[in-house]
């Protein structure tokens, strides 16, 4: 064994028992009350300090530290997903005469994520434009994260026009940035597919076994592009794996199609962090599917509901959870 693969393979182990240790002895069925989780007691905590820092900010504006809490609350909002509950708190900021151009940028932004959420895409899609006028178009990194969240977040909300013109604002406002101008394509493009039947996907899995989309019908079907060697892949596992343990018996399927150019790595992986899901690995047969479901790089991952039609696509975290528990419940 070469040293490179001889580093892969310790890399993935390593890998693989962060997951194991993350998503063991933590099955739970819907009927059950949730188990305790280091990430629910973070969540829990951090959503108290939340309503704390809340109340300070509004019982001690003129404090010496109010900025810097002030700044906690965006920072917070958007890292765990309270935008939503601070539209509010931003709207008061941003109107605020003292307000910091730095702050005042975080709070623009966790106002749009919050009227997005809130059902409110045309003020939300309004807001990010006007942010848009003032940026340079050669540069631009952290507005266009904050457009890229945005459109997520508008997908989310099924409104797919909202989020396509966020991408076609971006493209058009940085032409000259030809990454950002492929990756709002590319985006624009899978839109394309939502709702309409899903490419099928066929070939053979790592064990020898046949897989088929056609034959998941009435199911939800996650289809996961992913490879050994992407961390936010890997990242995103032991939530992949915690969905199917809690879904696969209500009637939720993952179909994995592997980019790794070794299938004995991809093997490897599976066997040991017990993965059970079907994964294809043949060079062509992925290649085909990249092809035919756009995709340039990863992790990319597509929803198809028990239709067989595309229903979402490159969701992650609770968002993703939220997105399966909702289409298994309307069926």
């Amino acid at each position: 064994m070469t040293k490179f693969l001889l580093h892969r393979c310790v890399t993935i182990a390593f890998l693989i028992t962060s997951i194991s240790v993350a998503t063991s002895n933590c099955r739970s069925s819907a009927d059950d009350a949730p188990a305790t989780t280091f990430e629910s007691i973070i969540a829990e905590q951090t959503r108290a300090t939340f309503d704390r820092v809340t109340k300070y900010v509004a019982e001690n504006g003129e404090a010496p530290d109010s900025e810097r809490a002030w700044q906690w609350l965006f920072l917070t909002s958007i890292e765990h997903g309270f935008e939503a509950e601070a539209v509010e708190l931003a709207r008061t900021y941003i109107k605020s005469p003292n307000a910091s151009a730095a702050t005042r940028g975080v709070a623009q932004q966790t106002l749009a994520i919050g009227l997005a959420k809130g059902g409110k895409s045309e003020e939300a899609v309004e807001l990010f434009t006007s942010q848009l006028r003032f940026a340079r178009f050669q540069s631009g990194g952290a507005l266009i994260e904050f457009g890229r969240r945005l459109a997520i977040q508008l997908q989310l909300a099924r409104d797919f026009g909202a989020a396509r013109h966020v991408y076609e604002e971006i493209a058009s406002k940085f032409f000259l940035n030809a990454d950002v101008r492929s990756l709002c394509e590319n985006r624009i493009k899978k839109m394309d597919m939502v709702d309409q039947a899903a490419p099928e996907v066929e070939g053979a899995d790592i064990t020898g076994g046949t897989v088929s989309l056609a034959s998941l019908e009435g199911k939800v079907v996650l289809i996961d592009f992913w490879a050994t060697n992407c961390p936010p892949c890997l990242e995103e596992m032991p939530n992949l794996k915690q969905i199917y343990a809690d879904y696969h018996d209500k009637g939720f399927e993952i179909i994995g199609i592997s980019l790794d150019e070794d299938p004995s790595i991809v093997e490897q992986f599976t066997t040991r962090a017990k993965i059970e899901w079907p994964m294809i690995v043949e060079r062509g047969t992925v290649e085909s599917l990249r092809a035919s479901y756009f995709v340039p790089t990863i992790p990319s991952l597509f929803i198809v509901d028990q239709s067989g039609k595309l229903h979402q696509f490159d969701v992650r975290g609770k968002d993703l959870r939220s997105v399966i528990a909702k289409l298994l419940k309307n069926s």
